[in-house]
């Protein structure tokens, strides 16, 4: 009786697990393209003693630079895409 309900219980899991596994409808076709990232990837850090945070979604060509002392540069073009950047205090650090 145990080998006939193990048996059963494995012919449910191989049945399961064929109609999951089945291949998709590839006849019509589907746009998955992803976009490429152009620019300073997003980062955070410390440069010259100053901590700088850059993100960047890269649907624009966006560049980030650390320049001396809380100095940074930002270029975009474009007007789309999405951004954020700059450097100054680390605002979870507990000495601000």
């Amino acid at each position: 009786m145990v080998s006939f309900t193990f048996t059963r219980i494995i012919l449910f899991a191989a049945a399961i697990n064929g109609a999951v596994a089945l291949p998709m409808n590839t006849t019509e076709p589907e746009d998955f393209s992803i976009l490429s990232r152009s620019g300073t990837p997003s980062s955070t850090g410390y440069s010259n003693g100053y901590y700088y945070s850059w993100w960047t979604d890269g649907a624009a060509q966006a560049t980030y630079a650390n320049g001396g002392g809380g100095q940074y540069s930002l270029n975009w073009s474009g007007n789309n895409g999405n951004l954020v950047g700059g450097k100054g205090w680390n605002p979870g650090f507990s000495g601000r």
